[in-house]
């Protein structure tokens, strides 16, 4: 096993980065740039050296002949004044020696500039020359002014002085031609530098423009041509196309890694984008219990984490849906059949209501005939007294009206019990109906504010009823005192005789209250066609909830039929 790694090891081309390729050339241009300066420093330092030696040996030859030129113009005008005593020349002596004095001047700058040790021996014996010449200058002038001019010219033009000129200029002109060639040496030697520095700085600017056309042609055939092939696939792969193919060789370098990562993304984005897909469309499909397949990266983490937090959160969402939808189902079951039940029992209220209406109406005319009776009955009370026979005759027809009014009123109980059965039913049909419109919830608020008033039209019912009852109670009893007077006028027509106006003022009293039950009976005949009306109203209303309530039944079961598609 360690062998074949070996093997591929060995086979392996070694890896050579740009990076690494660019580190050498720019280490190879920054020395030839940093030899280039240096040379150029050197170069631009030995001609500054060359030019200052061309300044110097300008210079000390310049004052060197300064200094043979002052003393020249010494002899000479010392000469001149020996030989002709004349003060101009004398003047002309202290004007240079003692104003312009080159020679100090000269002196004092040679001793400033680099003057060697052998040239300072000889200037120092030319110095020594010049003060024993200006010793005998001395002794000529003091001879001068003592008027013996020939002391003077002896002097001055003796052979020590004269000597002392020609050793003078001799050794001057040594100095100058020592230091012009001293000079001339060492600008050679500086030449010859600043030419070899010349030719070194150009053999480094021809390098560094060697290396600098290297890193170009590196950049442009490694670098720029490849990124030229890699940037179209890079902004192809920005567009979205992740199906784009680089053309570039593969290479065991940065770029290598680029593509490299470039493949991976691509590869990486694509499966992201396929799982996204894939779990998207499932969902769109109605399948919820969809999972991410796919192994998400870096920053992509969020989006796998976001992913899977929808489809969980749409798995619960429509999971209660489903719940609630089949819990609205079963409600709206319920509501609908309760909704029909109470339908029909407002229908058959109503029928109940219908028929009490016709009840109310035969009672009605019943007492109002009962008052043409009594009225007929007070007629023949008052002529009770003509004829026995008559009254005979009137008083059965009076027990027959009395028995009519027993009948009447036996049947206005039954049909004010059969009110108060209804008044019961429906209080409790809206009872029932609270109770459903409370499981509907919502759907059954509007439910509920009908069973709510069916309950007040029921209790209006009952108290109509115990009106209606106490009115007939009454009714009951002045009916059995009538029948109770007519038997006692049965047995004995002297009783009745006597008690003929009490039985009018009696009669009276019935015809009165017999008006007070018709005009009762009035109202409650209203009353109950106001009833009848409101039974309608809540029969046609409660036939309409029923229908409503089928209607959101078969919605909510289509509903259903859509959300069973879902695979929670």
């Amino acid at each position: 096993m360690a062998e074949k790694k070996e093997a591929a090891a060995q086979q392996e081309p070694k890896r050579v980065t740009i990076q690494h390729r660019l580190e050498v050339v720019s280490k190879l241009m920054k020395r030839s740039l940093t030899i280039s300066i240096i040379l150029l420093v050197i170069l631009i330092g030995l001609a500054t050296r060359y030019i200052l030696l061309t300044y110097e040996g300008l210079e000390d030859t310049v004052y060197l002949n300064n200094y043979r030129i002052g003393a020249r113009i010494l002899t000479t005008a010392i000469r001149s004044y020996a030989v002709t005593g004349e003060n101009q020349y004398y003047d002309d002596y202290i004007k240079e020696h003692d104003v312009e004095n080159r020679m100090d001047v000269a002196w004092e700058v040679l001793q400033g500039n680099n003057i060697k040790a052998d040239e300072w021996a000889i200037l120092n014996q030319a110095e020594a020359l010049s003060n024993e010449m200006s010793e005998l200058e001395e002794k000529a002038i003091k001879a001068v002014q003592a008027g013996d001019t020939d002391e003077a010219v002896s002097i001055v033009f003796g052979d020590p002085y004269s000597t002392d000129v020609k050793q003078l200029r001799s050794l001057t002109d040594d100095v100058i031609n020592t230091i012009l060639k001293r000079l001339e040496t060492q600008k050679m030697i500086a030449l010859v530098m600043v030419i070899v520095c010349f030719i070194g700085l150009l053999i480094a600017i021809a390098r560094f423009v060697y290396d600098a056309n290297r890193l170009r042609k590196f950049i442009q055939n490694e670098v720029l041509a490849r990124l030229v092939k890699i940037v179209p696939g890079i902004n192809e792969l920005a567009n979205g196309n992740l199906h784009v193919q680089v053309d570039v060789q593969r290479s065991n370098d940065e770029f290598g890694d680029m593509i490299n990562s470039l493949t991976f993304m691509k590869t990486n984005l694509g499966n992201i984008i396929n799982d996204i897909a894939y779990v998207l469309g499932e969902m769109g499909q109605g399948n919820f219990k969809v999972s991410v397949k796919e192994q998400y990266v870096g920053e992509y983490v969020q989006i796998k984490d976001a992913l899977e937090k929808i489809v969980e959160q749409m798995h619960d969402v429509v999971s209660t849906i489903v719940d609630v939808s089949r819990d609205i189902d079963g409600g709206a079951g319920q509501l609908a059949v309760a909704a029909d039940d109470l339908a029909n029992s407002c229908t058959n209220q109503a029928h109940d209501v219908s028929d009490l209406v016709n009840l109310l109406g035969e009672l009605n005319e019943a007492i109002a005939f009962n008052e043409n009776a009594c009225q007929e009955a007070v007629k023949i009370s008052n002529h009770a007294s003509e004829t026995l026979v008559t009254n005979n005759q009137k008083m059965e027809e009076l027990k027959a009206a009395m028995k009519d009014i027993s009948e009447c009123s036996d049947q206005i109980v039954a049909v004010v019990s059969t009110i108060s059965d209804i008044g019961s039913e429906i209080d409790l049909l809206s009872l029932n109906a609270s109770i459903e419109s409370a499981r509907a919830g919502e759907a059954g608020r509007g439910f509920a504010v009908v069973a709510e008033q069916v309950k007040k039209l029921a209790g209006e019912s009952q108290d109509a009823v115990i009106q209606t009852s106490d009115m007939i109670k009454r009714t009951v009893d002045a009916v059995a005192v009538g029948v109770n007077l007519a038997a006692e006028m049965a047995k004995t027509m002297e009783e009745m005789r006597e008690g003929v106006e009490e039985t009018n003022r009696r009669i009276e009293g019935i015809l009165d209250k017999l008006k007070t039950e018709v005009r009762n009976i009035g109202h409650i005949n209203e009353g109950v066609n106001d009833i009848a009306g409101l039974v309608d109203n809540n029969s046609a209303t409660s036939e309409e909830t029923a229908a409503v309530s089928e209607e959101q039944k078969s919605q909510v079961e289509m509903l259903i039929d859509i959300i069973s598609r879902f695979n929670v």
